[in-house]
């Protein structure tokens, strides 16, 4: 397994792994436009060329109250054949390794409350579960 930053000629690949994931994406129109916003980073995991994993990372320079920077991570995935062969955890530590040399202070992420594996995931990587609520809008 190789794990490296997203190269646009493998869009459509990754694409496909959200969409059997999370069951649809967006617009493929828009998975373009990824390398025109330099705070997002994907990084992917890779089995004989094949992306079989993938984690999103959002940087934040200027956040939190005391103005740290930190990452929010989002679209933890991995292929359904390949879960359990710890290609989340190697992802998920490459990910917190980059943030630690790059000098962010924090890593937030947001999961359901019934994704039970992945909350033990997370939580074996150090996260801890906040009690902080998620309020959004749809616009």
């Amino acid at each position: 397994m190789k794990i490296e930053v997203l190269k646009k000629s493998d869009i459509i690949q990754y694409k496909a792994l959200i969409d059997n994931c999370f069951g649809h994406s967006n617009d493929i129109d828009l998975y373009n436009k990824y390398e025109q916003n330099t705070a997002y980073t994907i990084f992917v995991a890779k089995d004989q060329g094949e992306i079989i994993g993938s984690v999103t990372q959002y940087a934040i320079d200027l956040f939190t109250f005391s103005f740290q920077p930190c990452l929010m991570l989002f679209n933890v995935a991995v292929k359904q054949e390949f879960r359990r062969q710890n290609v989340a955890q190697v992802l998920l530590r490459e990910v917190i390794s980059n943030a630690r040399k790059q000098g962010y202070q924090s890593i937030s992420l947001t999961c359901l409350d019934n994704a039970h594996a992945a909350h033990h995931l997370y939580e074996s990587l150090g996260f801890e579960k906040n009690n902080s609520v998620k309020y959004s809008m749809d616009l």
